[in-house]
């Protein structure tokens, strides 16, 4: 029982950064890292097939968060805090993964859906899109089937491409092109228009600088001053920086005085001893 009693009062009177040292150490941020770019690349590589991804990735990113505050917070140990512009390799990383989706997302919808096989179609033969699904199936070849039989194809009775899938082919590869340089493009114009530093956060920064700059060239007048005077100062031999003390000038002009024996004295009227003059 007394050593229970120990044990909790050791318990209690533990610091913070004792308990912190008893926790897990920390991983790093790799995986974090490496999780958010696979859920980057899954959902906008495939966002075509599903559109309800990103939908998904917001709620769980929203859990997660929370999740990994938790975590840092309370089940490791403090990460040391190192210097860093920006997220390094990463970004390059993300950037070819948003150029590889809208490829991959051109080639889907132009290849995948029937957007294009109807705009053709409405464009060649009826708006309406009257006898569009029997246009898409084609015969099977005679012979083949015990049975007459149907496929979806745009293909002749002797399995030859029709010309219009070709025409298609190239209409489809054509939106490929378009479509990607149309995002490209608008890509680039948000790029422009929005800055990746705020007005106010760089007018800030702009103000350090300047400050910075100014406490340096302030340093750098006093450290001259300073130098000079030292200079100065060693380049004058006499003492009290040059100054000659001239006693007569602060005296004044003495008395003289004839003494007994024919020579002369001067005195101070009471200020001093009277000196002897020769």
């Amino acid at each position: 029982m007394l050593h229970y009693v120990q044990v909790q009062l050791s318990k209690m009177h533990r610091t913070r950064w004792e308990e912190d040292y008893q926790l897990i150490d920390s991983e790093g941020l790799f995986q974090e890292y490496l999780e958010m770019v696979l859920q980057f690349g899954f959902i906008t590589i495939f966002v075509a097939a599903f559109p309800l991804a990103p939908l998904f990735a917001l709620l769980n990113n929203w859990v997660e968060i929370r999740l990994d505050a938790q975590k840092f917070v309370c089940e490791t140990r403090r990460i040391v805090a190192e210097r860093a512009e920006n997220i390094g390799i990463w970004f390059k990383i993300l950037d070819m993964l948003a150029h590889l989706a809208v490829i991959s997302n051109a080639f889907l919808i132009a290849f995948t859906s029937e957007f294009l096989p109807k705009l053709l179609y409405q464009y060649e033969y009826d708006w309406n899109l009257v006898g569009y699904v029997n246009f898409t199936l084609a015969y099977a070849p005679p012979e083949t089937m015990p049975q007459q039989c149907r496929y979806r194809g745009l293909r002749d009775e002797r399995g030859n491409h029709t010309p219009f899938f070709w025409r298609l082919l190239a209409v489809r590869l054509a939106f490929v092109i378009v479509f990607e340089h149309v995002v490209f493009g608008i890509c680039r114009m948000i790029d422009v228009l929005v800055p990746d530093i705020p007005e106010s956060l760089e007018l800030k920064i702009k103000r350090e600088r300047y400050l910075a700059k100014q406490a340096l060239q302030d340093s750098d007048t006093f450290m001259k001053v300073a130098a000079r005077k030292e200079d100065d100062d060693d380049d004058d031999p006499l003492p009290n920086g040059g100054m000659v003390l001239d006693l007569t000038a602060e005296l004044g002009t003495l008395p003289l005085a004839e003494t007994k024996d024919g020579s002369t004295s001067c005195h101070l009227d009471g200020q001093l001893p009277e000196p002897e003059c020769h």
